[in-house]
Formats: C-alpha cells, structure tokens, sequence
C-alpha cells in the first residue's frame, strides 16, 4: 500500500467555497487534511451526497467501507484527517471537512493515471538517431498522456530545447560537428503533477572524412632522394573511395589507393602538386601538397697565411647558383661556441692579431662557413656549412680555470695541480717555494680536457693536466710554490697559494678553577685548519649521563667560565673546537668537584680576618702621615717589620687556608715553594680567635679574653699596636687599652727555615719593654671557660727617642 497524491487543485466557485481537486492512484492511501478551529467537534462527510462518514475522531460504522476509514488525530494537536485506505473508483467523489457552522472545506478526489508509450521515432534498437553534417534532422516524440494531461519537451544537456502540451512533439534543427555524440531526452512534464517519464537517445552525425597529407603545402627534397606522401584523413564512418591525383594537364591520375605515395629516386620531373581525395557516405574532402626538386650547394673552407694577415674563403657549389653568407663561428677544439666573425659578403674572413690572445693559441680551432641558394630540405634550414680547423703553436700558457689558491691538509700527502695548453709539447719544469726547493720527482703528466677562457668565453680545449704530489709536514708548507713549464717556443710561470683546509686540531687545556657556583677554565687553541675556529666547552654532572654546551662568549680570549653550578659537587669538562669543515676532537675529560658553601664561606672569613685588617691600617698609617706623625710612626714598634710581614707574611696564610679548603696537594705544593727559598725570612701574622698552623713549624691561638691595660691611652699609640697584632679592626675598635691574649706553640723547626719571632726574648731596634708598669685586661663579651680568669701579668712600653 502506498501514499501517493497525484494533483491538487484549488477550485473557486465562489468567494465562499474553495475546493481541493486530488488525483491518487488505485490502492494508494488518501489522507484528507482538517484542523479544528474552535471546541465543537468537527464532522466528515463523503460521497454520495456528502453523506456523514465521521464525527470527531469517530468514523460512522454504518458505511459499508469503515474498515477502510479512518480519522488520525494525536492528542494534543488540532488535527483531524480523514484516511481512506486501498484508495478505488468507489472512493471518488466530493469531500467535505465542516469545522463549525461558518467554516468548511471541500475535497474532490479523482483515480489518476500515469502516461505511457513515450516512443522517440527515429531511434534504433541501440537508442541511437543518425543524421548528417549540415542536414536537417529531425527529432520525433510521442506519449499517451495519463490523467491529467501534461506537456511533452525536448531537452540536451537539461537544456529545454522544445516543449508543447502535445502527445506529439517534433525537434527539428541542422546537426553541426559539435553534436556528434551528443544525448537528446524527450519527457514528459506537467507544473500540477509530480511524476515524469523520459526517453534518451545518442546522435550519431555522418560527417565527411578530414583529409590532410602535410602542414607544410610545399616540401622541398633533394634530387635522388625517395619520397614518401602521406594521406591522412579521419571518418567517424566506413570510407568509399581514396585516390591520388597529380595536376597537371594531360597528366592521367595515379592508379594509388594507399594512403602512401612513394617515389623511388626523385628528380626534377616530378616536381608538381599532388592531391588525395578521399570519399563516404557523407562526402568527400580533399588536400594538396606542393613538392619541390632542388640541388643544394656544397660548401668548402681553404686557408691563406699571408704573413701579415691570415685568410680564410668559404665557396659553394650548387643549383641555384646564387648564395648568401652569413657570419663565421669559430668554436673549440671540443665544438663548444667561442666566437662570431663577420663576413665581407663574399664568403672570405680575415683573421686580425688580438694582442694577449693570439700568442696564447686563442686562435685555435673550427672556422665554420654558413651558404645558402635559399633551398631547404624538407623545411629545414636552408644554409649549408663548410669548416677548417686551425692549428696553432707557441710558448705554453696556464688555462685561466687553474687556482691560484690550492688546499691540502696537515700530516697527509698532498698535490699541486695545474692545467695548461702547450703545442708543442713541454720540454721540462720546475717547481720552486720560497726555500728554493724543487719538487719534480713525483708528479703525473697527461692530456687533459681543459676549461679555458677564449676571447671571453669559457669553453673546453685540449691540454693537459700536471699534478705534483708533496708530503705536508707542519705549518710551514702552507706556503707560495712557483711552476715554471717551458717548451721551444718559450716558458711561462704560474703561483700556488697552498692552505690548509681541514679540521681544527684538538685545543689543550691549561687551567681549571673551580669556585662555589662556577668554574674557570683556561686553555690554549691548537692548529685552526686552516679557517677561523670557535672553542665550545662540555660540561656535565659525574652522575649524569648527557652533556651539556655553551660555545665561548669571547672568540678572541682563553679563558671563559661555567655558571650557575651546584656546590660541592663534581663535575666532568672537556673542550673542542670547531671551524667551517667541521669539528676537533674532544680534550681528556676532566674532573674538578666545585667548593662547598662552607669552604666559601671560610675564604670569606680569611678575607675578613686578615685583608680587612690589613686595609684599615693602610687607611691609618695614611692617616698619620697626613697628619704629620710620620716620624713617630717610625719609631713605633715592628713598624717596618710588620710592613714586610703584611706583603709576604699575609700572602702566605691566604694561600695556605685556600690550600686547606680546595686540595692538600696544593698545601705541598706551597711548602715547596717556601723551601725552594731557604735564604727568605719567613713571617706569621696573628689573628685572634684563630688556630692556624703555618707550613708545619708554628702555630698560634687566640682566646677571646681581654686583660685591661692600665697604661695611659696614647693616641699615637693606637696605629703601632694595631699593625703589631695584625688585627686592625681589633686596634682600632678597642682601641690600645685592650691588648689580646696569645698563646704560640712552636714544632720542630725544619733545618732549612728561617724564622724571625718579634717579641719580648729577641726584641727588635724599635721596642724597648719596661716591666715596671702593668697593665691588665680583663675579659671581653666573648668570654670563654679558661682557668685564667684573672687579670695576667702587664708589660710597660717605652719608647725610644
């Protein structure tokens, strides 16, 4: 069962009733639209006499085709549509749909009928239609059209070409090429019904056969060559009839009905226009070509030297006898262009003596000659050439493609190689650099397919090839070589720069200096290769298996540091360089383990225990000397001693803490260099609150406890006891009532040192000690446990005048 409606149409009978034609094939299921305008309920009727056949969603049971009745409506929606099922001629009729008293609508529903035996005339069994080039054809269409009536239309391409409301419908137009081929579909089409029947066909157009032998019209052969036409045509048909035909009066037709004409062994006789023709169904067509006979010249080049000038003549021989010279090329030994020279018009060229390039055989090679009587062969060009090859002698000369600039590298064999031109051959050479050396006992010499620049165009000519083998030792053959080559006519010289053109050797690594976050390294660059090189250093944790780099921010230094690395942990550094050819190899990887915070923070001790000091009693003997007092500092005690203990004693403790933090080796290696000198006195500053120990002879401790110094406060006073103790900011802060207490212990002294102790057994010449007086200081806020709590013995200072 289907749903299918056919047609509607809305009928006006008067400006109050409207009624809905519909056309639905037999056994369709018809639905009849209604909607419910207002609370009553709406009521159905049918034929015959609009008799009642439903009230609201009810069907009347007394109709004898209820079974097939029914009245759809959803609950919710306004919808009450009559559906009749198995829709038959039984079912035609008037519908109506009263929604209230003021409002109906009205139904006509008819059996539809669909259009048959839509036929296209002129088509065969293959829905092909035949025509002609440029003949009326006509196109012919029939249908029995169903119920309702609808239009016929002709169509290509979905282009409507005609249309009539018709149950015939005629095409008729005048089929040109492009319609070869070409589909045609006839329908049916109404604007009221959705259903449509079409038929297509294929136009096949009998065409005339396309003829053609040649493009060119006129071809041109040479007497005594075979000659060969051929007819090419096309047919979309079987061909009737193809035939040769010379036109020349009382000239009979070729008896050819090949496409191939063949003449044996043309001559001159032959010469004419020939036509093939070939025939169908459709018609003929025809083409003609024109052929020519002709006696090409031949063309010759001889040679005059004249002495002062060298000639070259270029003369032809053929039919027609008049010729036309175009300009001479002169090429290479291998053919390659250099060249154009004019012609004088009559086929003669004078060859001038060009200063620089003559003496260099430049004048070497083909001469060609071009001449033509304007007879071509088969539309080719019409001029013929002649040639001569022109030797040339004179002193060798070096090929302008050689390289003044050769490269080879360090520790390995290398050439010297150079390309040249010599007719004749060279007699000897020699090879020269600036130590006067001569390298001729290995080499290989040979001819060779050279590049040269003749008269400003590099092209190839014969030569030969000379290269010299050398053992490069060191730097020093990178250097200028002079060959010198000589024949019978003269010598010529050509200059070598030979550089080196490798890698870079690998750099050597002179110092490592680890700090707390950074290290500094230092190294020395090696050969570069030849090419400027750049230096990258590798860095990475012993424990971690990938590298890191950082190339080296300064080219032109030998030193550069690592940033930002964890204390106290060890690393592995190794260095390269690199240049344009590529990389060296990696130094030895070396392993340093940077400072811990601990050993930064006791270098900064040092600095703040012994270069603080040190600075502030700069700052005061300044002071003093301003002042005036420079005498009576001279006088003080261990002035000038303490002077010298501050330039070398200082040093020394600095050096040996550093050893202690970083590397015991270092601290042996101090003590060398301390024994090295055996003559030098050796000095100790002391730092209170220390317990350091200097080389392996002295040592000395501090306690923080003071003995007041009853003595009078003298203000000259306060520079000599601060340079005396060696703690400047003690002697200034506390200032010289406050002396500190020291305990200095001494080891077996080695032999070969000489130690000079400043104190109250082995006074110098600017203290005296007067025991008479004392002085005592007591404790300060750095109190320790000590059982000498008491106040110790005091010493008197005198100073001498």
């Amino acid at each position: 069962m289907r749903i299918s409606q056919l047609f509607s149409l809305t009928l006006t009978f008067s400006e109050l009733l409207a009624v809905n034609v519909l056309y639905h094939f037999e056994d369709d299921t018809v639905i009849l639209p209604c909607e419910q305008l207002s609370n009553e309920q709406i009521v159905w009727q049918g034929p015959e006499n609009y008799f009642i056949y439903g009230y609201g969603d009810i069907i009347n049971p007394k109709l004898s085709k209820s079974n097939r009745l029914a009245i759809i409506h959803v609950n919710g929606s306004h919808q009450y549509n009559l559906q009749i099922r198995h829709f038959s001629s039984e079912d035609e009729g008037h519908y109506k749909c009263v929604i209230s008293n003021v409002h109906e609508e009205y139904f006509v529903l008819f059996i539809g009928k669909s259009p048959s035996n839509l036929t296209i005339v002129e088509e065969d069994s293959q829905h092909i239609v035949y025509g002609y080039l440029n003949r009326v054809l006509e196109l012919s269409c029939t249908v029995i059209h169903g119920v309702p009536n609808g239009k016929l239309v002709w169509m290509v391409n979905n282009k409507t070409l005609e249309e009539e409301a018709s149950s015939l419908l005629v095409y008729t137009f005048i089929p040109k090429q492009e319609d070869h081929l070409q589909n045609y579909t006839c329908a049916t089409k109404s604007n009221i019904v959705p259903y449509v029947m079409e038929r297509t066909v294929r136009l096949f157009v009998y065409m005339p056969p396309i003829v053609s032998i040649s493009l060119n019209k006129t071809l041109g052969i040479q007497e005594g060559e075979d000659l060969t036409l051929y007819c090419n045509y096309s047919s979309n048909h079987d061909v009737k009839e193809l035939k040769w035909e010379k036109m020349f009066q009382h000239e009979s037709p070729l008896d050819e009905r090949s496409q191939y004409l063949n003449i044996k062994s043309i001559n001159r006789q032959h010469a004419g226009k020939y036509r093939c023709t070939v025939t169908n169904m459709a018609g003929s067509a025809s083409d003609v070509v024109t052929i020519e006979v002709y006696y090409q010249p031949t063309v010759q080049v001889t040679f005059e030297d004249r002495g002062n000038y060298r000639q070259l003549n270029c003369s032809a021989n053929g039919v027609p006898d008049r010729y036309i010279f175009t300009q001479w090329e002169h090429r290479s030994d291998y053919y390659d262009l250099i060249r154009y020279l004019p012609d004088d018009g009559n086929g003669k060229l004078i060859l001038p003596n060009i200063p620089g390039e003559t003496d260099r055989h430049h004048d070497r090679g083909f001469y060609i000659c071009h001449a033509s009587n304007n007879v071509s062969l088969n539309s080719s060009n019409s001029f013929i050439r002649g040639e001569f090859f022109l030797k040339a002698q004179g002193k060798p000369y070096f090929v302008s493609s050689n390289n003044n600039t050769q490269y080879g590298i360090k520790g390995q064999d290398g050439n010297l190689t150079v390309d040249f031109v010599s007719f004749p051959e060279i007699t000897n050479f020699t090879v020269i650099d600036g130590d006067m050396k001569h390298y001729t006992d290995n080499y290989t010499l040979e001819t060779w397919r050279v590049m040269d620049k003749v008269y400003n165009k590099t092209v190839m000519v014969n030569g030969s090839r000379l290269v010299i083998s050398m053992n490069i030792r060191n730097e020093n053959d990178f250097r200028s070589y002079t060959i010198k080559l000589s024949n019978r006519f003269g010598s010529a010289n050509f200059n070598i720069s030979l550089r080196s053109a490798s890698c870079p050797e690998t750099p050597e690594i002179m110092m490592i200096k680890p700090n707390e976050n950074k290290v500094t390294v230092q190294w020395r660059e090696r050969f570069n290769g030849g090419f400027p090189q750049s230096v990258f250093i590798q860095y990475r944790r012993r424990d971690v298996q990938y590298w890191n780099e950082m190339p080296v921010s300064d080219p032109g230094m030998h030193s550069d540091y690592i940033d930002g690395l964890t204390p106290g942990t060890e690393y592995l550094i190794r260095v390269y360089s690199k240049n344009m050819k590529g990389a060296s190899n990696f130094t030895d990887m070396k392993l340093i383990r940077t400072e811990s915070a601990e050993d930064s923070n006791n270098k900064t001790l040092v600095f703040l225990v012994f270069v603080v000091p040190f600075l502030i009693a700069i700052g005061v003997l300044y002071w003093q000397y301003q002042m005036g007092n420079l005498k009576a500092l001279q006088r003080i005690s261990c002035f000038k001693g303490q002077q010298f203990i501050y330039q070398v004693g200082v040093g020394a403790v600095e050096n040996n803490v550093y050893d202690m933090q970083n590397n015991v080796d270092q601290h042996a290696v101090a003590q060398n260099a301390v024994a090295q000198n055996l003559d030098v006195p050796v000095y100790s500053s002391i730092d209170r609150r220390a317990n350091l120990t200097i080389g392996q002879t002295v040592s000395y401790s501090t306690t923080p406890k003071r003995k007041r110094n009853y003595l009078e406060k003298r203000q000259e006073n306060t520079g000599s006891v601060g340079e005396a103790s060696g703690t400047g900011n003690s002697a200034t802060k506390k200032g010289p009532d406050r002396l500190s207490y020291i305990e200095v212990s001494f080891e077996p002294k080695p032999n070969e040192y000489k130690f000079h102790i400043h104190g109250s057994e082995n006074r110098t010449n600017y203290v005296d000690i007067d025991f008479s007086k004392r002085i005592c200081s007591y404790a300060d806020s750095h109190i320790e446990s000590d059982d000498d709590s008491t106040p110790q013995a005091c010493a008197m200072l005198k100073y001498e005048e």
